[in-house]
């Protein structure tokens, strides 16, 4: 079973935009439930270091069954919620390949 990664970068026009949209990016996948993602996914936030605008979300699940529920998820709550802060959004879908820890 293939391990699928999707990276978010947004690129908001101020921190306080990007803090803003973390936080309800944060309230929103902590509220978040459905039977195929219970298990299968992994989401991480965070903010740039060197860009305090800019702020990536990495979210790897499982399974694409799993992936198919975030989709949804994306599509009717975290798009419209973040499509009210002007911003630039690149999205990256991936199969994990190879994992190396040191």
């Amino acid at each position: 079973m293939a391990t699928i990664k999707r990276l978010n970068i947004n690129k908001f026009t101020t921190e306080s935009d990007n803090d803003a949209f973390i936080e309800e990016l944060k309230q929103l996948w902590l509220s978040w439930s459905h039977p195929s993602a219970s298990g299968n996914v992994t989401v991480d936030i965070n903010k740039d270091r060197n860009d305090p605008t800019q702020m990536t979300a990495f979210v790897t699940t499982s399974n694409d069954e799993a992936m198919k529920a975030v989709d949804e998820f994306a599509i009717n709550a975290v798009i419209p919620m973040r499509d009210k802060y002007e911003h630039e959004n690149i999205k990256v879908d991936a199969e994990l390949l190879v994992s190396i820890n040191k």
